[in-house]
């Protein structure tokens, strides 16, 4: 799977040409009714990519050859998917079929971007936690390490005893006082071991499993859940020093199937894994907007897609604020940002504000939700 094949949505001829534009081919011919229109492109080959206007994909894929047919059914077949629940330790299970769950921020450091110190004492971070399942989060990811870009100051790496003083004691607490999956953010088998050991149900690493090769087993070893994110090299102080991909999309996408082989070799499930694009980790202001507009692609690897845009760089760019803009200027940028992972089909939207966030998104599954039809009064003939 280390080279997927991706399935882009274009709603409009606007998107079709620059989805196209990446691999300098020509687009096919659509009339503003054919959309939308879905791309496949084939990875590692020098096949162009093949556009599907969605309502006549039965006979386009009839007029290919065998092979392509076979490769396109495939890729339409991993990408319409529903989405699965992550399992996690004890047989317990992380629903995603109905609707995105809200992961909650707890920043268990003195550091982190948007809240550093804030809840750097366990106490307050246990606080934190609680209150953020209590809003309506649906997990919360505890994390004792910062990797915040080197725009913010360069993040300190943390000794990995120091890190798991600061999660375990959080951790033990918040597992407690609630049975809601709990999410430890370290790229450091030593500190899973023992934040998994703690009652930690899911490893988030935002290196993907290359900083430490000991954490694929470790979490292989405790049934515990991952998400694997995209980063540009293993040093988030470095991390924006080339912010360039050959393809904007279908890098992302490699890279983040090799994270996959590598937690599948270890012997995580695929029921056991998500994955994620790492918005800010390495991509341009315009590169994080160009994967939440194609965000859907990564669909394509079979597995749920957890996003975090909440209060970064280039959501207070674009949104218009200031980088010491305070967390309510952020909050509409932040939910423009859900509200695109959601439109995409993200499985985990990654959050600061959960309270907001879960409001919301209630608001937008009212809107999609169609009303029942009136019960029509029966008229009785006498």
């Amino acid at each position: 799977m280390s080279v997927p094949d991706l399935v882009f949505p274009a709603s409009s001829p606007a998107e079709l040409r620059e989805i196209y534009g990446w691999d300098a081919a020509r687009t096919g011919t659509f009339a503003p009714g054919d959309f939308p229109v879905d791309v496949v492109r084939f990875g590692g080959s020098s096949s162009p990519p093949v556009a599907f206007a969605r309502g006549r994909r039965a006979e386009t894929l009839k007029a290919l050859p065998a092979s392509l047919r076979e490769r396109v059914e495939r890729a339409f077949s991993l990408f319409d998917r529903p989405t699965p629940s992550l399992s996690l330790p004890g047989g317990r299970r992380l629903d995603l079929t109905t609707r995105p769950a809200v992961m909650g921020v707890v920043n268990v450091t003195p550091d982190s971007f948007s809240d550093g110190g804030l809840y750097a004492d366990p106490a307050r971070a246990t606080e934190r936690a609680l209150e953020l399942l209590e809003q309506g989060a649906d997990l919360v990811d505890i994390g004792g390490e910062s990797t915040r870009p080197a725009g913010y100051g360069p993040a300190q790496e943390v000794p990995a005893a120091e890190e798991i003083s600061r999660v375990v004691p959080v951790i033990e607490a918040v597992r407690a006082k609630s049975d809601s999956p709990i999410s430890v953010d370290t790229r450091k088998a030593s500190v899973a071991r023992e934040a998994l050991g703690a009652g930690a149900d899911i490893v988030n690493d935002v290196s993907g499993l290359r900083y430490d090769r000991e954490l694929a087993s470790t979490a292989a070893a405790a049934g515990a859940a991952v998400i694997l994110m995209h980063m540009r090299g293993l040093d988030p102080r470095t991390m924006q020093n080339d912010v360039a991909y050959d393809h904007p999309v279908a890098d992302i996408a490699r890279e983040l199937a090799q994270a996959t082989d590598r937690a599948r070799e270890a012997g995580i499930g695929p029921e056991s894994i998500a994955v994620d694009p790492g918005l800010g980790f390495g991509k341009s202001p315009e590169g994080n907007l160009i994967l939440l507009r194609h965000l859907a692609a990564l669909r394509s690897l079979g597995l749920p897609v957890a996003v975090g845009a909440s209060r970064k760089a280039f959501v207070r760019r674009f949104s218009g604020v200031g980088d010491d803009a305070s967390a309510s200027d952020r909050l509409p940028g932040s939910l423009a940002g859900v509200a695109a992972a959601v439109a995409a089909g993200a499985s985990i939207v990654r959050v600061h504000d959960v309270e907001e966030t879960v409001r919301f998104l209630r608001m937008l599954r009212a809107i999609a939700a169609p009303a029942p039809a009136p019960a029509r009064a029966v008229e009785t003939v006498r």
